[in-house]
């Protein structure tokens, strides 16, 4: 479009120089005038034409990212910072075995007790550290995730935190956690650049 506006700019020119060298000399200065007025039309013609916008759209974005609320935590009056229960450690157990295939994982979870034992399992049999990512920082989670191009990320959350995390990450419909639902495992991957979300049980 750009081009093809440029040419129509050089034809009508060339049609108006053309047309100005048929006055008579006599009209000379009368020609001289109208040849300025052309060019500043033609030059203010050429500044109104805009080069098309160069769009990348290419991004690199993580292979997949897991997200799990941590596994059940012992109920303590006064406790603010629980350990999980035994059956609490068996599901973390099965989250690890059903990643443990996997390659080039990062982890991260809160920073409280249960959520970094959640994550220990799969911690040691990927051989990766865990990085602590505050609880009440989601749109800081959701940047450092998106900056991990071609990795797996687990993130070990909340009942609270994980639905926050995905709607951040663009899913449209509602979820919710209640407070005695545990082993759900969402999924983001981003198949051709749109966002899928896919859900998978863990332990029993």
């Amino acid at each position: 479009m750009h081009k093809s506006l440029l040419k129509n700019n050089h034809t009508n020119l060339l049609m108006l120089y053309f047309f100005l060298r048929s006055i008579p000399l006599t009209l000379t200065m009368k020609r001289i005038t109208l040849l300025l007025i052309m060019f500043i039309l033609y030059f203010i013609g050429c500044s109104s034409v805009s080069p098309p916008a160069i769009i990348d759209d290419y991004r690199c974005y993580p292979d997949a990212v897991y997200l799990f609320r941590h596994a059940e935590k012992q109920k303590i009056k006064g406790e603010k910072n629980p350990e999980l229960t035994k059956k609490g450690f068996l599901r973390a157990n099965a989250l690890a075995d059903s990643l443990a295939l996997i390659q080039n994982g990062v982890i991260f979870s809160s920073e409280y007790a249960r959520t970094q034992q959640t994550a220990s399992f799969l911690a040691e049999k990927w051989e990766v550290d865990i990085n602590i990512h505050t609880a009440s920082d989601p749109e800081g989670q959701i940047e450092k995730v998106m900056d991990l191009c071609n990795k797996t990320i687990l993130i070990s959350g909340h009942s609270n935190t994980i639905p926050a995390l995905i709607k951040l990450f663009g899913f449209k419909e509602e979820v919710v956690i209640d407070d005695d639902q545990y082993g759900d495992l969402f999924m983001f991957t981003w198949p051709n650049g749109s966002l899928q979300l896919s859900l998978k049980r863990i332990g029993e």
